[in-house]
């Protein structure tokens, strides 16, 4: 009975959030304003429960934003990651003053303490990558000269919540300056050997990973993504990070029939919201990057 329950109302989030991105799709406009207020208003604290479900929808929603990652790291390579975050970390330090330092104010001038001021400022600054990446592809805006910019903002917002996090835990949970230095030691040791593997052995992940069978493919790199990904998150790195970075690290034919695999399946993307869960998905991509990886240009031309 409770299996039933929970296909029922499975099948009815899939259903009503299809509708509404094609509802959004004729006017033009990204889906993601609509998936956020159908999660507000189912779920917990919602208009109606989903007591079945709501559990699997939530790890399906980690699992989504997971995927959706790692597709967007198979866009780019190594390469041009590193070039692109060498170029443009003064946009995220611009980022990082616009928008964390106003969160920071507002909950000194509120009186709430400068614990509360240091959760506030991450609070205003880092954006979802997941969102982010949805509505880029959303808006066919992947090619477009501001995208990698806007990448690497994100990348480096993400990273930076390797220091983030461990700081944040280490000052809500009244821990000691040595527990909180080992934990931002520990995390910010795994964000680093992720990214070093990932830029230095690309290579090699990628032999490991190939196959010429779509079924081997497919199950390895899956794997491999949500294993990155689950430890990354046990790091206190964001999973996100993780699994850009496998996309990252894949190249050549590995990442085009990975790419390739993925876009088809319609996959189920979806972003928890504070109340819900929503289901968000993705577009196969288009021919341009299904055929080939784009590159990230170095600069406007």
């Amino acid at each position: 009975m409770h299996s039933a329950v929970l296909l029922i109302e499975f099948g009815s989030i899939i259903l009503g959030l299809g509708l509404l991105g094609r509802f959004a799709g004729r006017f033009g406009i990204s889906p993601i304003p609509l998936y956020l207020l159908a999660g507000l208003a189912f779920g917990t604290g919602g208009l109606l429960p989903l007591g079945a479900s709501e559990e699997f929808v939530a790890t399906g929603a980690e699992i989504g934003v997971i995927l959706l990652l790692l597709m967007l790291g198979l866009e780019y390579t190594a390469g041009d990651l590193v070039t692109n975050l060498k170029s443009h970390y003064p946009a995220g330090l611009v980022d990082c003053a616009l928008n964390a330092v106003p969160g920071a104010v507002a909950a000194l001038l509120l009186g709430w303490g400068p614990v509360a001021a240091v959760v506030l400022a991450g609070v205003t600054w880092i954006s979802s990558s997941g969102v982010i990446a949805k509505v880029l592809g959303d808006l066919g805006r992947v090619g477009n000269r501001e995208t990698p910019v806007i990448l690497s903002v994100l990348v480096l917002e993400d990273l930076a919540m390797a220091v983030y996090l461990p700081i944040v835990t280490a000052l809500v949970a009244g821990a000691g300056l040595l527990t909180g230095s080992i934990t931002l030691a520990i995390a910010l040791g795994a964000a680093g050997l992720v990214l070093f593997v990932a830029v230095r052995y690309g290579r090699v992940i990628s032999r490991f990973v190939s196959s010429d069978d779509p079924e081997k493919l497919l199950l390895v790199v899956l794997g491999l993504t949500i294993l990155v990904a689950g430890v990354a998150q046990q790091l206190q790195v964001s999973a996100a990070v993780g699994a850009f970075l496998v996309g990252i690290a894949l190249s050549g034919e590995v990442a085009e029939g990975a790419h390739t695999l993925l876009s088809p399946c319609g996959i189920c993307s979806p972003p928890s919201s504070s109340s819900s869960s929503v289901c968000t998905p993705t577009r196969p991509a288009s021919r341009r990057y299904c055929c080939r990886r784009w590159r990230w240009p170095s600069s406007p031309r």
